[in-house]
């Protein structure tokens, strides 16, 4: 993930904001100290397990401290036992807890130790979405209930997305 400057107020909120590329292992304690004196933490997402909601490099994360108030469906920023940190929703509340990209469809078995924050909202394309949004809400709902069909849509995106490429490059060789 690549992170910039954590902040506090509403003016510094806006998309657009100087990034610096910096490893997460030394940006987790500047966040953890922003988010425990009741602050929020921006953090630019480098992965593609959260498409399509969330954008590698194009779109941006609010994070805060978690508390014990944690909801199927959120989206929170966990780290795994190889010191990897994943950005991944929430898809059954229980001891672990059950977590997945909106990309993918493997479960993964997360504890509540694990959860360093919970995203409260984004900005995608430039525009903020909060996640207490019906429509946030609406496809949070969908993308839970799908997930049992997730790997069969997604295999098939992925070859349609091959076929496009394909005709894109075979129109390329016939235009001189």
């Amino acid at each position: 993930m690549r992170a910039s400057q954590p902040a506090t107020s509403a003016e510094e909120r806006s998309p657009v904001m100087e990034q610096k590329a910096i490893p997460m292992e030394a940006l987790v304690p500047v966040l953890q100290l922003q988010m425990a004196h009741g602050g929020e933490a921006a953090v630019t997402v480098t992965g593609t397990s959260m498409l399509p909601m969330l954008t590698p490099i194009r779109d941006k994360v609010w994070l805060r401290s978690c508390c014990d108030q944690l909801q199927c469906g959120d989206v929170i920023l966990y780290r795994r036992e190889n010191g990897q940190y994943v950005l991944h929703r929430i898809v059954k509340l229980s001891q672990p807890m059950i977590c997945c990209g909106d990309n993918q469809w493997q479960k993964e078995y997360v504890q509540q130790s694990q959860v360093i924050a919970v995203v409260t909202s984004f900005y995608r394309r430039g525009k903020r979405y909060t996640t207490n949004a019906w429509t946030y809400r609406l496809y949070t709902w969908l993308m839970i209930a799908l997930l049992p069909a997730r790997r069969h849509y997604i295999a098939i995106r992925r070859r349609l997305g091959k076929l496009r490429r394909a005709l894109r490059n075979m129109n390329k060789l016939f235009l001189f």
